[in-house]
Formats: structure tokens, C-alpha cells, sequence
């Protein structure tokens, strides 16, 4: 079934007993492709494990099938999580994060969605925050904020200023966002298609950390 998205950031306000209550929620929304600039193949380790496991069961499935949708300058808002290693940072979530070549910055899109709960397991909230974080200077910023219909699976950088998120909607239809720290400006990819598949590439990733989902 298709089913064009097209990713348009909406200021939306809403409430979280677990952050601040302003929140910038980003939405799909039905519309037509303006650009059709495609992302490479190939040009990142995880990148290429995000393509493999859906085309496992969507074998026509592939990165250069992303194209992007909309362009627009990147908006900063305060963000809560413990930046590494400082006073009440958890230790569960340093395996999770997403670091640049050069080690400075990184980026969080686990510790404000989950914690673990007793029996060992993953905890989740509705909301999921990704937030840049300046490890050098010890300070966090949020980049993007998303309702529980979106879902950010997994991150990469290329080189110091270039991050790029991965996710899949509750639709199963997955998304890109290219953020250009250096130019200020953020790119969001579209995927022209849903795709089938039982279990999201999320819940493997945090089986290979040795975190239970269930």
C-alpha cells in the first residue's frame, strides 16, 4: 500500500510530566514531493544495518528511494537529559549514544524515551526527544521532538557536523532527517512506500545492547 508522507515540521504544544511542557512535535503530513535530490548508498555502517533488516522482508527496499521532501533552518530548544558523566547521569544509556568523528558532540534520542524498570526491561514513554548534546561543554540542546506515531530507530554522523536520523512511522512508513549543524539547516527524506515487516528495527537494536523490549 502507498502511502507518500510528507515531513513538515508543526509546532505543536503539549504536556510531559517527565520534561518541560513546550515541545516542537514533528508530523507527517499528505503533500508532493518537491525535491528529488537521493541520499547515497552505502555511506554509512549504520545506515547500511537500518537498509538490510527491512529489506530483509522489502527487498526493493533501499536508500536511494529517499527523497527530500522540505529543507528549513534547525530550531534549538532547552533540553533536560543528563549529559555523560555529570552528577545523576545513568550509565545504561552511554552505549546509545551517537558521537561524532571527532568525539565532541553527540546525539541522544534514548534517554529521555525510556528507563529501566525492574525487572530489567525497557520502560518506554510516548514522546521521544533527540538532543544534540555538547560533551565538551557539557551542555544539551533538542532538535527535534516526536509523538508516539514516529519512532527515531537510529542515528549515524558524517564527519563532525552532518547527523542523520533514521526512523519508521507507526504507519510503517520510514522517514530521514538530515541535520547540517554547520549550515544551520535540516533536511527531511521521504520513503514512497510502507513497508512489511513484524518486528521494528528499534527492538533489535536495543537486543543487541541486551536491553529487553517485552
Amino acid at each position: 500500500m502507498k502511502w507518500p508522507i510528507f515531513l513538515l515540521p508543526i509546532f505543536l504544544f503539549s504536556c510531559s510530566d517527565k520534561k518541560e511542557n513546550n515541545t516542537t512535535v514533528l508530523t507527517p503530513e499528505h503533500g508532493k514531493t518537491e525535491i528529488t535530490e537521493k541520499l547515497p548508498v552505502d555511506e554509512n555502517a549504520a545506515l547500511s544495518s537500518w537498509i538490510s533488516y527491512y529489506k530483509n522482508t522489502n527487498p526493493d527496499f533501499s536508500a536511494e528511494k529517499f527523497a527530500v521532501s522540505n529543507t528549513s533552518p534547525i530550531t534549538y530548544y532547552p533540553s533536560n537529559v543528563k549529559v555523560m558523566n555529570e552528577k545523576g547521569f545513568n550509565e545504561i544509556y552511554k552505549p546509545f549514544f551517537v558521537f561524532n568523528e571527532s568525539k565532541t558532540h553527540y546525539i541522544d534520542f534514548d534517554s529521555y524515551q525510556w528507563n529501566i524498570a525492574a525487572d530489567g526491561s525497557a520502560s518506554f514513554e510516548a514522546d521521544q526527544e533527540v538532543a544534540l548534546v555538547d560533551y565538551k561543554n557539557k551542555t544539551a540542546q533538542r532538535i527535534a521532538f516526536f509523538g508516539p506515531s514516529f519512532t527515531v530507530e537510529e542515528a549515524y554522523w558524517k564527519g563532525d557536523s552532518v547527523a542523520v536520523l533514521l526512523g519508521n512511522s507507526y504507519e510503517k512508513v520510514p522517514f530521514m532527517m538530515k541535520f547540517n549543524f554547520r549550515k544551520k539547516m535540516v533536511q527531511n527524506l521521504q520513503y514512497p512506500d510502507t513497508l512489511k515487516f513484524n518486528t521494528p528495527y528499534s527492538k533489535v537494536r536495543f537486543q543487541k545492547f541486551g536491553i529487553k523490549t517485552e
